[in-house]
């Protein structure tokens, strides 16, 4: 089984960054994440309790880049899957991780990392 709840394009402001300017200025990172589960139970009982909640989901990543300065989008993707797989766990399974951050090189529309990372 191979079960899916995704969210796309998660805007959040956060402090990012290892250069002297970005220390004190918000960023806006965006977050993709697919979180691997069991959407069976769900799907027949149409009961919340029964699957992952997106904003819940969204809290996870929200938190993390809110919560202090970090140097490089590798740490916050890191810290946004063992977020969701410790807070979620027995439901989710694995959970991919997309942190970009737009601007970051010149000539460039983004910088990116992608994760996965399981129990």
């Amino acid at each position: 089984m191979s079960d899916r709840i995704c969210i796309e394009g998660l805007k959040v402001e956060g402090l990012i960054g290892v250069y002297p300017h970005e220390q004190d200025v918000p960023q806006r990172l965006v977050v993709d994440l697919c979180a691997e589960t069991n959407t069976q139970a769900a799907g027949r009982s149409e009961q919340l309790v029964d699957t992952l909640d997106y904003d819940r989901l969204a809290d996870c990543a929200r938190t993390v880049i809110r919560e202090r300065h970090h140097n490089l989008i590798e740490t916050v993707a890191e810290r946004i899957a063992a977020r969701v797989l410790s807070f979620h766990q027995g439901k989710v399974k694995s959970v991919t991780v997309r942190v970009e951050k737009p601007g970051a090189v010149a000539d460039a529309d983004l910088a990116a990392v992608e994760i996965t990372r399981s129990l």
